[in-house]
């Protein structure tokens, strides 16, 4: 919140948000005022997936040099963890799934040529 205050200190509505949770909250308040600014640049999130249970992701944040506030997040799985191994099933179940709901023509389809766009 704080980043987002620094960033835009015009913004009203965040503003007015600060001040009443500055009112109603003494420790709001006082952490408040302590000023401390954390970007996590790196970490572990955890989601619960309806299917397989909790799973962990590795993250990181990139700054993009020259454009302000544009950020890129990546997601990782550590391969031979408990997530790793989740995400593997849910990517089969995905792909099975998908080769089943795909229509298949009944007309043969004309064979057609890869091409490559990369310059040779």
């Amino acid at each position: 919140m704080r980043l987002e205050a620094g960033r835009d200190p015009l913004n009203t509505q965040l503003t007015a948000l600060i001040g009443e949770l500055s009112t109603r909250s003494p420790l709001f308040r006082q952490d408040w005022a302590r000023q401390d600014v954390h970007q996590h640049r790196t970490g572990v999130k955890a989601f619960r997936h309806p299917e397989v249970g909790l799973v962990e992701v590795a993250f990181d944040v990139f700054e993009m040099p020259g454009e302000a506030g544009l950020q890129i997040v990546t997601y990782s799985v550590p391969p031979g963890t408990d997530s790793a191994d989740k995400f593997a099933f849910l990517a089969s179940w995905a792909a099975t799934t998908h080769a089943e709901t795909t229509p298949v023509s009944a007309e043969p389809s004309e064979a057609v040529e890869p091409t490559s766009r990369m310059a040779e």
